[in-house]
């Protein structure tokens, strides 16, 4: 009897375990299955909710309308300033179809070929988007209002139209290297080159998401749309350059660069007192609107402020500005020119091998002496030469709005050699930009006081709040009463010195050439020149400083015959445009 007992006790003891088991595993399943939809409707809720909208909905990117860029309207006053637009969106229409409706698409693809004529391959990739059992298929870009309305009068089954926008610059090519163009960057439309690229996320704004229902076989049901992520669009931008003066400028370095048969040219016109840029050219230049039918991809490059070269003598006037406000030279100090300084085995001699005798400094710019532009950096000393050629900007970039810009090279300058500094005391053996040349001699024509160029007058936001730039001094580089000294020897340069045809009837012109010659691949230089002439005027209260630079001209030796005519046809106008009153 006791065994029977205790065999029941034991055996009850399983019947717990089990139970106790059964209830474990059923509590683990409800976890695992209370885990899994917490993970499924909360964790992956959105991932569902977007896949139940894609089965259901058309989810479509909305592209925002781009800022537009603008110049003010030159013959408007100041009170009722006016905006030219110089880069603009124009609507177009997107020709889509719903293949799934549409039963003949051959006889669709003939009636929208009477509206819109087609290319033999663009014939055969449309027909091949009708045939696709497909809700949505784009079938042709930028259409206008005319062609959508005759379209949509054929009530052709299957068809619709998007609203769409495409980049337009009126001016053609005019503004070509300060806006660059609206391109591609594989299936993305950003902006390329200019103030397109530089401003590129500030004019795109942000694209935003709208859903069209679809019934169950995919096909669009109705019209109406739900905005799930709203638009903003870009913002605009109003430029410093003047449209008038941009025009004859870019006509007449254009004009230049062909006579001289040269390769290339550069022009800059800068306000010295701001630093805003009322001109820049370069030429050749490119049709914006079709910006792909260029020989080369070189064209697109600013080579105002991307391209640094050796300016040549040019550079004499900042050699004299450091010799002059470090007071290691005045305008009637005298050396004795041999016609060459030699510098171990090393011979630099003047150009065309000319002796000059005893002269004083005004004659070293007059006459674009070398070894007198050496004197005065020896004078100066190395350390000192480098650290004014420093402050009036060289060897770092401007900061000017726009992309791709050079900061030159000053390299040689550190080698702390007197032949370096020889060399470089007279443009060669080192490099700028265009743009830091023009502001360099800005900051001489304003008193001695350098600015940073500024491309940008406003920007207007795309909730119409307007920002005004204001004009940004960078330093003081010298001394205002050394800077009138430079001035006046500059004006004797145009006066007396190589560059005589920059001069206009009337007013004191101070400007300075510079013919600099080409280095080689094999460490020298080449037969090749670059002609330069900087200038502005009136000297006494500059209204404009301007630069023309001309590449490689092959119908003129020396700048005397290439950019100075054409910096004077320049002055002419602007003296005229801006009614600036004779000074004699």
């Amino acid at each position: 009897m006791s065994v029977h007992l205790t065999v029941n006790k034991r055996n009850h003891g399983h019947g717990f375990n089990r139970i106790t088991l059964l209830k474990v595993l059923f509590f683990v399943l409800v976890v695992i299955v209370i885990a899994r939809l917490f993970y499924l409707q909360v964790w992956r809720h959105n991932y569902y909710v977007s896949l139940a909208e894609k089965r259901h909905n058309k989810i479509e990117q909305v592209t925002p309308m781009r800022g537009e860029i603008y110049t003010f309207d030159s013959t408007a006053n100041d009170a009722a300033k006016k905006l030219n637009p110089i880069a603009l969106n124009q609507k177009y229409y997107l020709l889509y179809s719903q293949p799934v409706l549409i039963k003949d698409a051959t006889a669709t693809l003939d009636a929208i070929e009477k509206t819109v004529p087609l290319e033999k391959e663009e014939r055969e990739q449309i027909t091949k988007r009708l045939a696709k059992n497909d809700s949505y298929e784009p079938l042709k870009h930028f259409l206008t209002l005319e062609q959508k309305e005759k379209i949509s009068q054929l009530k052709l089954t299957g068809l619709g139209f998007e609203e769409e926008t495409k980049r337009i610059y009126p001016q053609n090519d005019l503004f070509a290297h300060v806006l660059g163009f609206l391109g591609f960057s594989g299936d993305m439309r950003v902006g390329q080159y200019g103030l397109e690229e530089y401003f590129e996320t500030y004019l795109a704004g942000m694209g935003g998401v709208i859903m069209r229902e679809k019934d169950p076989k995919g096909r669009l049901i109705g019209l109406e749309m739900m905005i799930k992520d709203p638009v903003v669009d870009g913002n605009s931008l109003v430029l410093t350059v003047d449209q008038a003066i941009q025009f004859q400028v870019c006509n007449v370095l254009k004009k230049w660069v062909e006579k001289m048969a040269a390769d290339d040219g550069t022009a800059i016109v800068v306000a010295p007192d701001t630093g805003q840029i009322m001109a820049l050219c370069n030429a050749p230049s490119f049709d914006l609107n079709n910006y792909s039918q260029v020989e080369s991809a070189n064209i697109y490059t600013n080579r105002a402020i991307s391209e640094a070269y050796e300016p040549g003598s040019v550079f004499k006037a900042i050699t004299l500005a450091a010799a002059l406000d470090s007071g290691a030279v005045m305008p009637d100090t005298k050396y004795v020119d041999l016609g060459f300084v030699k510098f171990g085995p090393y011979i630099i001699r003047n150009a065309k091998n000319k002796i000059y005798g005893e002269v004083d400094m005004t004659s070293v710019l007059e006459n674009s002496i070398n070894t007198g532009a050496i004197f005065a950096a020896l004078k100066t000393g190395r350390d000192t030469f480098k650290k004014y050629v420093e402050k009036f900007g060289f060897g770092v970039k401007t900061q000017i709005q726009l992309p791709h810009e050079a900061i030159g090279n000053l390299q040689t300058l550190n080698l702390k050699k007197d032949i370096y500094t020889a060399t470089a005391s007279y443009g060669q053996g080192i490099m700028a930009t265009p743009m830091q040349m023009v502001m360099s001699y800005a900051a001489i024509a304003n008193n001695g006081i350098l600015m940073q160029p500024q491309i940008i007058a406003e920007k207007i936001f795309e909730n119409g709040r307007i920002e005004k730039i204001q004009p940004q001094e960078v330093r003081r580089v010298i001394s205002s009463s050394a800077a009138n000294i430079l001035k006046a020897m500059l004006v004797s340069v145009v006066k007396n010195g190589h560059a005589k045809g920059a001069q206009v009837s009337g007013f004191y012109v101070a400007g300075k050439t510079g013919t600099a010659d080409i280095a080689d691949k094999k460490g020298g230089y080449s037969t090749d020149t670059i002609h330069t002439f900087i200038g502005f005027a009136p000297a006494d209260k500059p209204k404009f400083v301007v630069l023309v630079k001309i590449t490689k001209p092959r119908n003129s030796t020396f700048a005397e015959g290439s950019v100075v005519p054409a910096f004077a046809e320049i002055a002419k106008f602007l003296l005229n445009y801006y009614q600036v009153k004779p000074e004699y």
